[in-house]
């Protein structure tokens, strides 16, 4: 497993069912520390564009209403290049970020700031974002129409179509549905991600991820995915991915 992506994409709660996330298709290694709440707006909120705390819970945002169109000139300047217009990804390694439930973008954010997930670019990026731009950031992409289904092979794709939407009894195979809903959207009350259209390379290698992690410190969403996956193949990822990346 790549170090690069233990603190990944839950697919949530995210995957994910309890990611703050929350979502993305993404689980980093937790701290020994017992697992901090998620994020999520405080009230009172604090002034537009207020730093992150210096100490206390590095997840934890606070922030006024989110401004889309600050998100949007956020996002031209500083994740285009990667993430694509609007967060529709269009590389292989990259996942999309459009349509993604905010508290699933704002978790990611948060953990890259602090450190807790592994990456030079991300933490990078997100060490010059204040709670207000991760919370603007996040509203923004979520705002934003799924990006394209990728091509994938028919038959690949009626297999995870059967895994996704049924899964397995007879392996004590869960269908991904039951958590990321039968068009893969996630579930924004319960901070599971939005999984659909991810880039089949990209939705294998977090697959793996999760499955292949030996643990990630009891946080929730990632041990659920971890468990959930445990039963499945190497040729069972490739056939979820297929149907993943081209959903809709």
């Amino acid at each position: 497993m790549t170090a690069s992506r233990l603190m990944f994409w839950c697919f949530v709660s995210l995957v994910v069912a309890g990611t703050a996330a929350s979502t993305t298709l993404a689980g980093a290694q937790a701290p020994a520390a017992a697992p901090l709440p998620l994020a999520a707006p405080v009230k009172p909120p604090a002034p537009v564009g207020s730093p992150a705390a210096p100490a206390g819970n590095p997840l934890q945002l606070k922030f006024a209403a989110p401004n889309l169109q600050h998100g949007q000139q956020l996002a031209a300047q500083g994740c285009a290049g990667c993430h694509g217009a609007g967060g529709a990804s269009s590389k292989e390694g990259v996942p999309g970020l459009a349509g993604q439930i905010p508290s699933y973008t704002q978790f990611q954010l948060t953990v890259f700031r602090a450190k807790l997930r592994p990456s030079p670019v991300m933490q990078k990026v997100a060490a010059k974002l204040s709670d207000q731009d991760v919370a603007d950031l996040s509203a923004y992409f979520a705002a934003q129409p799924v990006g394209p289904a990728w091509k994938a092979d028919a038959t690949a794709r009626s297999r995870g179509e059967k895994l996704f939407q049924g899964g397995d009894a007879a392996r004590n195979v869960i269908a991904c549905a039951v958590c990321h809903g039968a068009g893969g959207r996630g579930v924004a009350d319960n901070d599971i991600a939005s999984i659909t259209n991810l880039s089949p390379k990209y939705a294998n290698s977090v697959l793996h991820e999760f499955r292949d992690s030996p643990g990630f410190g009891g946080l929730i969403a990632p041990e659920a995915m971890r468990i959930a996956l445990h039963p499945l193949t190497d040729q069972d990822l490739l056939d979820v991915s297929a149907y993943i990346s081209s959903m809709k």
